[in-house]
């Protein structure tokens, strides 16, 4: 089995960084490897996956504690040792009595508990009923898909292997235009077998988007966040931005607009899954303040300065 890399130095970050921090440098670094920017599709499968872990509270105590967040390789178990099966039935003097008495009681026809109990699907144990049919076990697949997947729909092929059966099965599934992440699709039959006689289990799939380096989804509703100047914040701008359909808007950020405020360009969401039209695309506006400045934005800065006699603080 292969070794789980260090998704801490695929992000470069340390074991300490916060959630902000972990964020912060995912997108750096997306915006550098996304395949639409011309960088390369494994590294940046690579940052996606590390991101996923370390984004997800959950996966990354796993992660931290076992190094690895697929529950599937960590050790499972009862905290370690051996199993006394006296323990677990009350050994003597317990609720159910000794392991030898409850082996005399099957001998007996009392079943392994006594004649008080009463277990349907138990015909072994003295009852004399038939088992009933039982329904076999639903089974959980985590399917990734791609921020454009998501949002324009796809097809995507999924190989499942179902306990009991012992071979596996390739099924094609239909991603909706809209689909949310943790949405779930649901093929009925598709899981485990069946008990006496009862129904085969569902297979459900949930969907997990991979992030995105611009855009974060609320429902139908799209997210990102747009960086202006101080200047075109102050006296206003009209800014083009990229729409998560492939097209561009031009958004009209009002003078004065402060960092934080939030622009609605309606219609330009995802497709809304149950109901009709879409969600709309949400721009938070970032005012960027500039850490270097040439001798004329000094000066120019420095009239501003001179020139204003409002106190910003309110106190």
């Amino acid at each position: 089995m292969a070794a789980t890399p260090d998704y801490y130095k695929t992000l470069g970050v340390p074991r300490t960084a916060t959630a902000d921090e972990i964020k912060k440098a995912f997108r750096k670094l997306a915006r550098t490897h996304h395949p639409d920017a011309g960088g390369d599709e494994a590294k940046f499968k690579e940052l996606n996956e590390a991101y996923e872990v370390l984004s997800d509270d959950k996966k990354r105590k796993l992660y931290d504690q076992y190094g690895t967040a697929n529950e599937n390789q960590i050790p499972q178990g009862w905290g370690g040792g051996s199993v006394n099966v006296e323990d677990i039935f009350g050994g003597a003097g317990g609720g159910f009595g000794s392991w030898a008495d409850i082996l005399e009681s099957i001998r007996h026809g009392e079943g392994a508990f006594g004649t008080d109990w009463d277990f349907n699907d138990m015909s072994g144990f003295g009852g004399g009923r038939q088992p009933r049919p039982r329904k076999g076990q639903d089974m959980n697949v985590t399917l990734n898909v791609t921020f454009d997947e998501a949002f324009k729909g796809a097809e995507k092929r999924v190989t499942v292997r179902v306990p009991g059966r012992g071979e596996s099965e390739t099924l094609t599934v239909k991603i909706p235009a809209g689909a949310v992440d943790g949405g779930r699709l649901r093929f009925k039959g598709k899981g485990g077998p069946g008990e006496n006689g009862g129904a085969a289990g569902d297979l459900l799939i949930t969907t997990k988007i991979d992030p995105h380096p611009y855009y974060t989804r609320k429902g139908a509703d799209v997210l990102m966040d747009v960086p202006v100047s101080v200047a075109e914040a102050a006296l206003g701008a009209s800014v083009v931005v990229p729409a998560p359909d492939g097209t561009k808007v031009r958004v009209r950020v009002p003078k004065g607009t402060q960092d934080d405020t939030v622009l609605s360009v309606r219609g330009k969401g995802a497709p809304k899954v149950k109901g009709d039209g879409s969600g709309d695309l949400k721009i938070t506006v970032k005012v960027v303040v500039p850490k270097e400045m040439n001798e004329g934005q000094k000066k120019a800065m420095e009239d501003y300065l001179a020139a204003t006699t409002d106190d910003v603080r309110s106190w």
